[in-house]
């Protein structure tokens, strides 16, 4: 290797060092100090701790009873229920396999990509996911969803697909991928054979499949999903499974669940709303625009990364119910795509003499972006606190070793449940809480039920619904601004 190269290739991986690990800081920073989020996060951390302390690891619980509302396979709970070994019974615990399977996402990105399409390619391609604000934010890989994990096994899956070419065998890789996708965030990893499908029919390679191939496709896709589904079979025959697809499938994509409204140019103006992604699209605009004019025909590699992209777009649009964080499976493609292009770019630059100078202009005014908009990523991050009230007062005055079993209730302000349930009814996020602060027993009741209570007792209210003529009997144990606990000392 010449000494040029070498200097190069020393100089990438500096390079690529620091830009993993400001995804690192950007990624675990804090972690574990914002308030547990309502929905989805918290559905899934109340699911694993009580698998944890129930000792059944095949049927999901809430409250002790099947969760027919969430209805994930629990690959995303095993994660949750090994990072509550390791960190604890805490927020950290419940988010860290999120922000791992995102910062293996942007290794594994950051090395294909380097092998594929070169250099400034894998370190533009890493800029961009430093600079999206969606992938720091709720929903996402700094939070207790299935969605980063998700993102993970669908990203191994293109790239088994896109590596096919060399030898049909490759896709099963993207079959095993899709159980596990499976496992994780159910049909939503249905995505991976439809855009497998069309990709191997666009560019032909369809043609190369013989019977055998479509039997391991079969095998390695059932292999992370047929021993948990039999299991859960033997124990509610076919209910689980058939709410999971009438609701998750059919409903979803029917009508509007759980008022989830959205028009069809929903998802297209939510990618928009972050600047990282409007500047990646425009970069990747130009380039396929100068293709066209050009006449020049997609590469296989451009026509699966474009599917990557296109395939989730067009059908998360077409479902009528929309929520925003089921288009981030996007964000990766995109990301490529804008390595690509900028590292078009940079090659035509060294051709071009003088002339370069648009394109190193456009190439260092899109790099400055992504910079920028991950400088406000990490202000974001390493700023945070858990701003929620009920929460920090659990955290502060229980104790696991402590308190465990003990009995609390809540009355909220209002009906600021997530189904705008009785206000005297715990919502999940701060059930969890208790759960993990103190090993509680949430029951829900209020001021009434408190009151009736013939056992040792703590009772969490809000000074707006604090009855102060039944109340004043009771001592107040703790009061951040007009949030009280009251102990019934029993």
């Amino acid at each position: 290797m010449q000494k040029k190269n070498l200097w190069q290739e020393a100089l990438y991986w500096v390079a690529l060092a620091a830009l993993l690990t400001a995804g690192g800081f950007l990624l675990f920073t804090n972690l574990g100090v914002t308030g547990i989020s309502d929905c989805d996060e918290a559905r899934h951390g109340i699911n694993a701790y009580e698998m944890m302390q129930s000792g059944d690891y095949v049927v999901t619980t809430y409250r002790g009873e099947p969760d027919y509302w969430n209805l994930k396979p629990p690959l995303t709970d095993y994660c949750i229920m090994l990072g509550y070994r390791i960190f604890g019974y805490n927020a950290l615990g419940l988010r860290f396999y999120s922000a791992l399977s995102m910062m293996l996402t942007m290794i594994v990105l950051a090395l294909w990509t380097r092998r594929r399409y070169g250099r400034i390619a894998s370190l533009c391609t890493q800029l961009m996911l430093l600079g999206c604000g969606f992938i720091y934010g709720p929903h996402f890989a700094r939070f207790g969803d299935a969605d980063a994990q998700m993102l993970l096994f669908y990203v191994l899956a293109m790239i088994f697909m896109l590596e096919s070419r060399r030898s049909p065998r490759m896709l099963y890789g993207t079959a095993l991928c899709f159980g596990l996708a499976f496992m994780s965030k159910s049909w939503h990893a249905a995505l991976i054979p439809v855009t497998c499908l069309v990709y191997l029919a666009v560019t032909g390679e369809i043609r190369r499949l013989r019977p055998r191939h479509y039997l391991g496709l079969i095998f390695f896709g059932l292999l992370p999903i047929a021993p948990w589904a039999i299991a859960r079979y033997q124990r509610d025959g076919m209910v689980f499974f058939e709410k999971m697809f009438s609701i998750d499938v059919v409903r979803r994509a029917t009508a509007v669940h759980e008022e989830h409204w959205g028009g069809p140019g929903f998802y297209i103006s939510y990618l928009l709303s972050d600047r990282s992604t409007v500047a990646a699209a425009v970069i990747v605009a130009i380039a396929l625009l100068w293709k066209a004019v050009r006449r020049l025909r997609l590469s296989r590699d451009q026509w699966g990364i474009l599917l990557w992209f296109a395939v989730p777009l067009v059908l998360y649009s077409l479902c009528v119910s929309k929520l925003a964080w089921y288009i981030y499976v996007c964000l990766p493609p995109l990301a490529v795509g804008f390595g690509m292009a900028c590292g078009k770019l940079a090659r035509g630059a060294l051709r071009s003499g003088w002339k370069a100078l648009p394109r190193l202009a456009c190439l260092a005014a899109a790099a400055v972006m992504m910079v920028s908009m991950g400088l406000n990523n990490w202000n974001a991050v390493s700023t945070v606190g858990n701003e929620d009230r009920y929460q920090r007062l659990m955290w502060e005055m229980f104790d696991r070793e402590m308190d465990a079993g003990t009995r609390i209730y809540v009355q909220y302000e209002s009906e600021n449940n997530y189904y705008a349930v009785d206000y005297r009814s715990w919502v999940q996020d701060d059930e969890l809480t208790a759960m993990l602060a103190g090993d509680l027993v949430c029951l829900n009741g209020g001021i009434e039920a408190f009151c009736e209570e013939q056992e040792s007792a703590y009772l969490i209210c809000h000074q707006i619904g604090m009855e102060w003529d039944i109340l004043g009997e009771y001592p107040l144990v703790y009061q951040d601004g007009p949030i009280m606990l009251v102990e019934n000392l029993m």
